[in-house]
């Protein structure tokens, strides 16, 4: 129970990473806020276990792609009068498409959800954070790398990563540290939504120097470390965690 009484924020908590990221850090004492788009029947249910888990737990829609829903959202949190102790960026979403075929209106939408949001929100939510507390960014290999179909997805990963590093320098005088982890390719409901399925399916299915898996649990823990007092001095740091799926060069 190393985070008990803590609380965790973690957008896009419904699914895929964010939700595992929820589970991980209830097991661990920490009180949960999460965020989703769709469904909000799956939120209620993933909120009821999660108190099973004897933490408060608290679902809440969010629309990164508006300016103005983010606002409201914080200024929501804030009436809760809760301090935030880790703020996790999990949400994402873009158009699968390469740079010839990316519309400007594709490009805004990618953007704004993936980068500009979660600055926005990072920045609002940074007043009514505890010292010694944590941002953590969900970055992609993409940023670095060029994956097909990857354009807009990848730019506003590398953008991210970038606003990583000035909210670290920003926040630091604060006692507040900013990460972000870039995760390799993982299964999960988001995959689904790539158009080259075949390409998609060769990568998942080979073989990283582990020889294992890659899991969202994996993804978990990293934010576990990143949240915990030996972390401190890990400021501004972009993480990759592949299985070192990325040494090799094909």
């Amino acid at each position: 129970m190393i985070f008990k009484n803590k609380m965790l924020l973690v957008t896009g908590g419904s699914r895929g990473i964010g939700k595992k990221i929820c589970y991980e850090f209830a097991q661990r004492g920490a009180n949960i806020i999460f965020t989703y788009v769709r469904s909000s029947t799956e939120a209620k249910k993933i909120e009821t276990e999660l108190k099973k888990l004897g933490v408060n737990a608290i679902s809440k829609k969010l629309n990164l792609n508006s300016n103005n829903d983010i606002n409201k959202f914080a200024d929501e949190i804030k009436k809760l009068n809760v301090k935030i102790d880790f703020l996790i960026n999990n949400a994402a979403s873009g158009v699968m498409k390469n740079s010839i075929e990316t519309t400007e209106k594709h490009w805004d939408w990618t953007m704004q959800i993936n980068a500009k949001g979660p600055w926005i929100l990072s920045k609002k939510l940074s007043e009514i954070m505890n010292k010694n507390s944590r941002i953590i960014n969900i970055s992609s290999p993409g940023s670095s790398k060029v994956l097909k179909n990857y354009f807009s997805i990848g730019v506003s990963k590398a953008a991210l990563e970038s606003i990583t590093r000035y909210m670290a320098y920003d926040l630091a005088p604060k006692g507040i540290n900013v990460n972000s982890i870039s995760a390799s390719l993982l299964e999960t409901d988001a995959i689904q939504h790539f158009p080259n399925q075949s390409e998609i399916k060769k990568i998942l299915n080979r073989k990283n120097p582990t020889q294992k898996k890659l899991l969202t649990d994996h993804i978990a823990k990293v934010a576990i470390m990143l949240c915990t007092e030996e972390s401190e001095m890990i400021i501004g740091q972009n993480i990759l965690v592949d299985g070192g799926d990325t040494l090799l060069l094909s």
